[in-house]
């Protein structure tokens, strides 16, 4: 018996409509219509309690579904998926700075590295935490749900969406705090004590500097958290 199968006698058995399941659970009806169906599948937390609202065992809901088993597996990878993140954000910023030693090793200047398109520096991270976590669909479907807010959306589906672009929120003031103090280095390493106008130079180059972070902090107040709060809002209504 698949859990959708199960689901939906366990409901019944407790004289329960899908309404009635879905205001104990704080989700949708089309989201208990969907598990039940066989459309989607509830995530562990869901799983758990689902159980305890409808009064059976994990047992009798998951056996015999192999599908949702393989389902519950991945869906319980989360804090391995968050270490990953965590450990690719961390390879960009040595790959920054570690681009930016060799630069300077060869003899070279911070600004031969500085002076890529801001916009790629920001825009690099983003895609590599897509590409790792393997959400460019999350990424667009999240989008598409913010863009029309009319447009039905499992709640899980948009909580995750939610939550992934929380993620490039934090990813992009990293990236633009750190190309900021690469610049900074570079300005720092060229200031020339001698020059009677060094200080006004310095303090408008070091100005120009910060806009690695107006650049990222644009990102995040224009697009991101727009998205992630219409996202939150439509999930509560």
């Amino acid at each position: 018996m698949s859990i959708g199968e199960a689901l939906k006698q366990a409901r019944s058995a407790k004289n329960m409509s899908q309404e009635d399941a879905a205001e104990k659970l704080g989700v949708s009806r089309q989201t208990i219509s969907s598990w039940e169906n066989g459309r989607s599948y509830p995530d562990f937390a869901s799983t758990v309690a689902l159980s305890d609202t409808y009064s059976v065992t994990l047992d009798s809901l998951l056996k015999g579904d192999i599908k949702m088993i393989k389902h519950l597996e991945e869906s319980t990878n989360v804090t391995k998926s968050k270490k990953q993140v965590v450990a690719s954000l961390i390879a960009i910023a040595l790959f920054l700075f570690g681009t930016a030693f060799t630069i300077v090793i060869l003899g070279g200047y911070l600004s031969d590295f500085i002076n890529l398109p801001t916009l790629v520096l920001l825009i690099l991270p983003l895609a590599a935490v897509l590409t790792i976590t393997r959400s460019f669909k999350l990424f667009g479907t999240g989008f598409r749900a913010a863009l029309f807010p009319k447009k039905e959306i499992e709640d899980d589906v948009r909580k995750q969406a939610a939550q992934l672009f929380r993620l490039m929120s934090k990813t992009t003031i990293l990236a633009a705090v750190i190309t900021t103090h690469i610049s900074l280095v570079n300005l720092l390493r060229g200031f020339d004590y001698s020059a009677s106008n060094a200080l006004v130079n310095f303090i408008g180059n070091a100005t120009a500097s910060l806009g690695f972070l107006l650049y990222g902090l644009l990102i995040i107040v224009f697009i991101f958290e727009p998205v992630v709060y219409i996202l939150n809002k439509e999930k509560t209504q």
